[in-house]
């Protein structure tokens, strides 16, 4: 039976196991478990912050009430409510439940700092339903190893402290508080293959097999416990080949092909990239392996993530959209915001040799590489080709578009903060400054 000192003994585990939490995130879609799950911390005290994010995904007619309701109740628990909606893209290939959980995701991870903690609902029937899909799908032991109590999730922590309990308990729980909460009847919808499972295989397990859930709770901790002594060697061969930045690729392809696996399926999850299915995984080690061997600058493409073999060195990086080639135009003293981690950008005056303030005055253009850039830099003989200068300074390949470029009528000016063209130069100029710069080379 699910009572609130249970839940007060789960938080006082992990809080004894990690860094103390600057706030509890809860995942709050107004349904039967996510109510229990928020009226529950409001009960004990924790002494933390509680916020609760609400996500319309504005598939149901209702949507706009169910999320009223979210707001009002929230409101009654004393609980400040966060609410964004989301649009789901059907075309998208993945389909609708994996885009609609994607977009969920998408959007709590921009409200976790630091050592948040995040809550979800999910308990033990969610688990034989997760359980039963990895199976149908073929997954290996992390796919059986179910859903995890407690994992990394952006910059904070993700846990699940109703797995101990099963839907019937949660209900009893909610009908003794006189609780009220969303009826979802999309969640009868069998097409979703989680409803078929839970409405209508379930059930029919239940009646040969009773207490079906405890022997599928027993084969997801015995998985567990084999993913976690996965990840254990994992921690060890990365510790003695590599680190959180790159592997040394001369020693990678010394491992077997099944530890060769392990590591790369231990670094995605690490960086919270997706998984590859088996046929994706061992077709790309090998394409690795053939790379590695030719001593060859490429790279292979995963579903989240593109695996570089670099100057011996093998980089796991996530993949992000190509910046956008839109011109932006730069000013002195004005300040640029870069996309996807690449920091700011700003022209400040310099008493060097830098940019000419009469070019610099008129604005200069902000755009990107696309390739055959040339450029004539300060104190060179000859003209170079971008390429070139990226390989001489050994630039990560991944990061030569993501450098900005700056033009003056369709000419380079200069190239980031590195180069400045001889044509553009003067003592007493303007210089690029550039705020947060990534790593952008060895």
């Amino acid at each position: 039976m699910f009572n609130t000192d249970d839940l007060n003994d789960f938080f006082n585990h992990y809080l004894d196991q990690a860094n103390h939490p600057k706030k509890i995130i809860v995942a709050y879609s107004g349904g039967l478990d996510s109510t229990v799950l928020l009226y529950s911390l409001t009960r004990i005290n924790l002494n933390i912050p509680i916020v609760a994010i609400h996500i319309n995904h504005q598939q149901h007619h209702l949507s706009s009430e169910w999320e009223k309701f979210c707001i009002d109740t929230a409101k009654v628990y004393g609980v400040k409510l966060i609410s964004e909606k989301i649009q789901i893209e059907k075309k998208s290939g993945k389909g609708t439940e994996c885009e609609m959980r994607d977009q969920r995701y998408k959007v709590l991870s921009k409200y976790i700092e630091s050592n948040d903690w995040l809550l979800t609902a999910h308990h033990k029937d969610d688990q034989a339903e997760t359980l039963l899909l990895s199976v149908l799908r073929g997954s290996g032991v992390d796919g059986l190893s179910g859903i995890k109590p407690i994992r990394i999730f952006a910059d904070g922590m993700l846990l699940r402290p109703f797995l101990r309990y099963s839907k019937a308990e949660l209900i009893n729980y909610a009908k003794i508080k006189n609780l009220e909460w969303i009826e979802d009847f999309s969640n009868k919808d069998n097409t979703f293959d989680r409803n078929f499972l839970r409405n209508k295989i379930i059930p029919q397990l239940e009646k040969r097999w009773p207490s079906i859930n405890k022997r599928f709770s027993k084969v997801t901790s015995l998985a567990l416990e084999a993913s976690e002594r996965s990840e254990d060697i994992a921690k060890i061969d990365l510790f003695n080949i590599g680190n959180e930045k790159y592997i040394d690729s001369e020693q990678f392809i010394k491992l077997s092909g099944n530890r060769q696996r392990n590591l790369i399926r231990f670094i995605l999850r690490m960086k919270n990239l997706k998984n590859p299915s088996y046929k994706q995984l061992m077709d790309g080690i090998k394409a690795l392996r053939f790379i590695i061997k030719r001593e060859e600058n490429k790279f292979i493409k995963f579903p989240d993530a593109d695996i570089y073999h670099y100057r011996k060195k093998i980089y796991i990086i996530p993949q992000l959209p190509r910046q956008n080639n839109e011109l932006l135009n730069l000013f002195p003293n004005k300040t640029i915001d870069l996309d996807y981690g690449m920091g700011s950008i700003s022209l400040n005056k310099s008493k060097d040799t830098g940019i000419d303030p009469r070019i610099a005055k008129n604005g200069l253009k902000l755009s990107f590489r696309v390739g055959g850039e040339i450029i004539k830099p300060a104190g060179k003989k000859h003209h170079y080709k971008l390429k070139k200068l990226f390989q001489e300074n050994k630039i990560y390949p991944w990061m030569r578009n993501r450098i900005p470029l700056f033009f003056y009528e369709n000419e380079v000016v200069s190239v980031g903060n590195f180069w400045i063209a001889e044509k553009f130069s003067k003592s007493n100029g303007y210089k690029i400054n550039w705020h947060k710069k990534p790593e952008l080379n060895d």
